[in-house]
């Protein structure tokens, strides 16, 4: 593994070598100077509670470091980053990540851990380890990447929290065009494919079956058109073809009779009888101005679609969407709407059908330079509907949920002190249509605060006050919770580079249903903002008093469940230049 690295960073170190060479950028001389800035840092945290160690929420500790740095000549711009990290009690070897992008004019070269989005539907969202390249002289686009997509994580069931096993995956994709970013259109192609040999997975285990080795291609295009710099037109298509399991049986295609497109597919994909093909499009049309902005989309992305270059894409959905922004009065009123529908079951061969909508309501409004309030509304209206299974309405879905919410803000600053109050309501509503299911479902959560802080104008010294009310009701069983915080923030030295703050809060909380306890909240922060140099040192601390009225069997087994302690730290340090 040492050997692969040693080559994999002596081949970046020559490729930047021979790009900078032929670049043949005059970059050392007087005229021509080369600037370096960024920075390098390196943190540690710590986590300690009295949580079972297999629930642990938080490794108890963990250390980080990061840079970025970046090299600047008129002609070439060569920036590079790396972030190295390790859990303490892992076996894993420590999680590094290094890359750098050269580029000039309009050339760029990736190398290391980048990212080149493709397409929103066939790659974005993850990066690769490999290299890249990214060209756009005049009205030409063209990108292109090779590398490894997922790493190999073998199946490990020495500890209570195993880890699922997941397969090596290399990829490379290219987007060829024309255009700039206000019109262009753009040709994509991606391929990604698991190596099969990349991890071992137990005979007896569960996994077994479910953890499969893929195989596949998405060809696709994507478009923007601007009209009078005010409409603007985009929109995407992608057809995938995906094998799920590389180990599964080989099918005759003419036996099958699968059709004309699945003999496309297998020049360019292997196929089996795990193979599926299926295609996605997205179109949104807007319209922009100085104070109003307008859009309408529509998305469709059919059940069987996949792209191993957006793993978190879901499919199944038909989705249309309206949206708005306008300014009024001068600017000092802004009001957003928007709504949507989407619905899923597109081939009609699912148990059920789940149909949403969702409208959204903003507005927020300055009155003089004191006084702002902002208001919102959201609903939420889920419908459950037969497919191919019918069900009782006692099972079906059918749901509104609404939510309110108002922030106030007052801000007056005088000669010697500035203040500032500020408060928070919202309300949530969950109303639930179906009767079998309203008495276990119907809830009421109301959360508001209230918030005053008081800063100092001639000695740099704030002090804040913070009081809360939480109140959540889910039929019978209400729980509350009624508290507050108080705080102070000091800044030191000549220019103010030292900064101290530290908070203490209390919690009362209530339950109907039984016996709960109080909260105790401690923070303290330090920190050094100089020219080049910056430290920061926190600490916070939660503790929930023991409850002795619970169970006795409860208090053994799962004490930190009724009694919590949870101390959380870390020191951290950053060099700019």
């Amino acid at each position: 593994m040492k050997k692969q690295r040693k080559f994999y960073c002596a081949i970046t170190l020559c490729c930047c070598l021979q790009f900078l060479h032929a670049q043949q950028v005059p970059g050392l001389n007087k005229k021509n100077p080369v600037i370096l800035n960024g920075s390098i840092g390196a943190s540690a945290n710590f986590y300690s509670s009295n949580e079972h160690d297999t629930l642990y929420s938080r490794p108890s500790f963990a250390w980080n470091t990061f840079g970025n740095v970046t090299f600047r000549t008129k002609n070439l711009t060569i920036p590079a980053s790396f972030v190295i990290n390790q859990y303490s009690g892992s076996k894993s070897p420590a999680f590094a990540q290094y890359g750098i992008s050269p580029t000039s004019k309009w050339a760029k070269l990736h190398l290391g851990y980048r990212y080149i989005p493709l397409s929103p539907l066939i790659f974005e969202g993850q990066s690769f380890r490999g290299a890249g390249l990214e060209l756009n002289p005049g009205l030409f686009r063209f990108a292109a990447f090779y590398g490894r997509l997922n790493k190999a994580v073998d199946e490990d069931t020495s500890r209570r929290l195993f880890t699922v096993p997941r397969f090596a995956r290399t990829g490379y994709g290219a987007r060829i065009g024309i255009g700039n970013f206000s019109n262009f259109f753009d040709l994509v192609y991606f391929h990604a494919k698991d190596d099969s040999n990349s991890v071992s997975i137990k005979k007896d285990s569960l996994l077994k079956r479910a953890v499969k080795a893929q195989e596949n291609t998405v060809l696709g295009s994507s478009f923007k058109l601007t009209l009078i710099k005010k409409i603007i037109w985009t929109g995407d298509i992608a057809v995938s073809g995906i094998t799920h399991d590389l180990s599964y049986f080989d099918i005759d295609l003419d036996s099958a009779k699968l059709g004309q497109p699945f003999k496309y597919i297998r020049k360019i994909l292997p196929v089996n009888a795990s193979t599926v093909a299926s295609y996605a499009g997205q179109s949104t049309l807007s319209f922009n101005s100085k104070f109003f902005n307008t859009s309408i989309g529509y998305r469709r992305v059919e059940p069987d679609f996949k792209s191993l270059g957006t793993p978190y894409m879901i499919n199944d959905i038909e989705l249309l969407s309206w949206t708005n922004n306008a300014w009024v009065a001068n600017g000092k009123l802004n009001i957003s709407t928007s709504l949507s529908q989407q619905h899923n079951n597109l081939n009609k061969k699912s148990n059920s059908e789940l149909k949403t909508l969702v409208s959204n309501v903003t507005l927020n409004a300055l009155f003089g330079q004191h006084v702002n309030i902002s208001f919102g509304y959201s609903g939420y209206n889920l419908d459950q509907r037969n497919g191919t299974v019918v069900l009782s309405d006692s099972f079906l879905l059918k749901q509104q949920i609404s939510q309110f919410y108002i922030s106030p803000t007052w801000h007056f600053a005088g000669t010697t002190k500035v203040h500032t109050i500020s408060g928070h309501v919202d309300l949530s509503v969950l109303d639930d249509k179906n009767p079998a299911t309203s008495a276990f479902t119907n809830s009421t959560n109301l959360s508001s605060s209230l918030n005053y802080t008081l800063g100092l104008t001639r000695t740099p010294i704030n002090f804040t006050l913070n009081a809360l009310h939480n109140k959540y009701k889910l039929e019978a069983n209400t729980y509350t919770s009624t508290g507050g915080t108080v705080g102070a923030s000091l800044y030191l030295l000549k220019e103010q580079s030292l900064s101290l703050q530290g908070n203490i809060g209390y919690l009362i909380n209530d339950y109907t249903a039984g016996e709960v306890q109080n909260n105790i909240t401690y923070s303290a922060n330090a920190g050094y903002q100089g020219k080049h140099h910056a430290v920061n040192l926190y600490a916070n601390y939660v503790y929930t008093p023991e409850n002795r009225n619970s169970i006795k069997i409860i208090h053994e087994r799962v004490r930190y469940a009724v009694a919590t302690q949870n101390l959380a730290g870390g020191l951290s340090y950053t060099y700019s230049f």
